[in-house]
């Protein structure tokens, strides 16, 4: 199972070396990435302190052109023997991975900016930097997230 480099996922995922067992262990990890994330946001999440919905929304817009482009990259996909559900499960694990770990930098930095710089703002403008990082976040992982499809199926 390739947990981080994404580029022997992709070779491995082009010449079908893939296992069933491993293709049970990213169905697995891939639904246990996604529950801890749907559980996760009432707790991240506070509405009356934060614009959650405001992210929410975007980011199931992003996410949806995203599947909807992946989707495209599919039906135009010259390898008819490889379905569409073990790429995007497989790649869900490292990218989930590569995101969180090169997003903590950018939330110091932002809280960082926040509380020295601007500690008198108002919640209103800080809900902005909060929108603006998940935004850059969400088209981040799903540009990579097209860019290995397509390195998968052309």
């Amino acid at each position: 199972m390739y947990i981080w480099n994404i580029n022997k996922l992709v070779k491995a995922l082009q010449e079908g070396t893939i296992t069933n067992k491993q293709k049970k262990r990213y169905r697995i990890f891939f639904w246990v990435i996604f529950t801890l994330s749907v559980l996760a946001y009432p707790v991240v999440y506070n509405p009356s302190t934060m614009n959650g919905y405001d992210v929410i929304i975007l980011t199931s817009i992003i996410d949806v052109i995203a599947i909807y482009l992946l989707i495209v990259i599919y039906k135009k996909r010259s390898r008819k023997d490889l379905d569409f559900f073990l790429p995007f499960f497989s790649l869900t694990i490292p990218l989930f991975l590569h995101t969180f770990v090169w997003s903590i930098p950018l939330f110091i930095i932002a809280y960082t900016y926040i509380e020295l710089f601007a500690p008198y703002h108002s919640m209103d403008e800080t809900n902005l930097i909060d929108i603006i990082i998940f935004t850059i976040i969400g088209i981040a992982i799903n540009i990579m997230n097209i860019h290995y499809f397509k390195k998968i199926f052309n």
